[in-house]
């Protein structure tokens, strides 16, 4: 098995993917093919690599490219990405020292492996909350614009959001001005998957907030919540793409029945509920004349939320943006706070560049996907090969 040497960086055939903008699949075939022919040349260069074998891969073979093997655009592209992602190197023993006392501060988090409860709980220790405050993003307007819909012309609706825009912290904020007497009175339920196939569970779920006690068997329990139902402004459903169409269409029988109006909110996967020719599909469709689209968070929403945590200076900004560009406002709700304790640690009133990519090092997904994000586009490559007509 060779060995890599300390002082030469070397890539990954993820790493080379993301720097190429094509797949993995792709990136590994020059790989293993300049393995075999080290007189094979691969967009004009001729790489470098060497195999190591243990897990993953095909047959746990995982190769390696040296960085500066690497066509000179990808080279360049590669050098790009690496100063994106990474602070400058630190001379000074004043700047080492500053350094180390920085990532003191997220080291606990680092002890445990990714994906545990344990390192997600040292997570929440060292940012000091375990919820972000509060910004009305323009994907918050939108649900509790829809909310408001709902109210006022006694209508149910549909938001569809993509994963992570904020839809579930709109609602809670929904919820908390419900109590607080800032807004109209609305009950939140969260379809899980168990209790989307289940109509009991999830009539169990509404009967508290309509004020009537569920009872053995669905059917009476459904015609309960249909006749007696006390008058309730809007029962909101989180994660409703979990729904069968039949349990829909029962709910929005005690909708019209009962008077109260619902709003669901999912991902994509809710569109099944509208999008379709078929008449039960369009029975639906016609009760929910309230619907809205959220696909992403803007610029001005990421300055929003990096302005909760004193984020300062350019660099900074366009980091923030990136981030909630590849995992909206969670990425950026993840990373803000985790950054300003690290901002905190080191004596600064404010957010740096530097802070944020010291959080980024807890969270390695977020990393490559920011690479990916920032990739190259992919190049159409034309074949020199000329079809000749054929001979009569």
């Amino acid at each position: 098995m060779a060995r890599l040497p300390d002082m030469v960086e070397w890539l990954s055939s993820v790493d080379l993917a993301a720097t190429a903008g094509i797949s993995e699949r792709k990136a590994r075939a020059p790989l293993a093919r300049s393995l075999r022919d080290p007189g094979y040349q691969w967009r004009g260069a001729r790489l470098a690599v060497v195999a190591r074998y243990g897990r993953g891969g095909l047959r746990g073979e995982q190769y390696r490219v040296r960085a500066d093997s690497l066509p000179v655009d990808l080279r360049h592209r590669w050098e790009e990405l690496q100063r994106a992602l990474k602070p400058e190197p630190l001379c000074t023993d004043d700047a080492l020292e500053l350094r180390e006392w920085r990532f003191s501060v997220i080291r606990p988090a680092l002890a445990f492996k990714a994906g545990t409860s344990e390192r997600a709980a040292a997570v929440r220790e060292i940012a000091g909350r375990e919820d972000t405050p509060f910004v009305m993003t323009s994907a918050a307007g939108v649900v509790l614009g829809a909310i408001d819909r709902c109210v006022r012309f006694r209508h149910n609706g549909l938001v569809i959001g993509a994963p992570g825009v904020g839809k579930t912290r709109a609602l809670e904020e929904a919820v908390r001005r419900s109590e607080t007497m800032e807004g109209p009175h609305v009950g939140l339920v969260t379809v899980t998957g168990v209790m989307g196939n289940s109509a009991m569970a999830v009539l169990e779920e509404i009967a508290p907030h309509l004020g009537v006690r569920t009872v053995y068997g669905v059917a009476a329990t459904h015609k309960l919540l249909c006749s007696r139902a006390s008058s309730f402004p809007v029962l909101l459903f989180d994660e409703a793409q979990n729904l069968s169409l039949r349990l829909l269409r029962d709910l929005l029988t005690i909708s019209e029945q009962a008077r109260v109006q619902m709003l669901f909110l999912g991902n994509d996967e809710a569109l099944k509920f509208v999008n379709s020719q078929k008449a039960a599909i369009g029975q639906i469709a016609r009760r929910l004349p309230v619907r809205e689209e959220i696909d992403c968070i803007l610029d001005a929403d990421a300055d929003l939320l990096a302005g909760q945590y004193d984020v300062e200076g350019p660099e900074a900004f366009r980091l923030c943006r990136a981030l909630a560009e590849a995992h909206h406002a969670d990425g950026i709700g993840k990373v803000l706070p985790i950054a300003r304790a690290a901002a905190e640690a080191a004596g600064s009133r404010t957010v740096q560049v530097d802070h944020l990519r010291e959080a980024l090092s807890l969270f390695p997904h977020l990393s490559r996907d920011l690479a990916r994000a920032t990739a190259a586009p992919k190049v159409e490559r034309q074949s020199s090969f000329k079809r000749l007509p054929k001979r009569r």
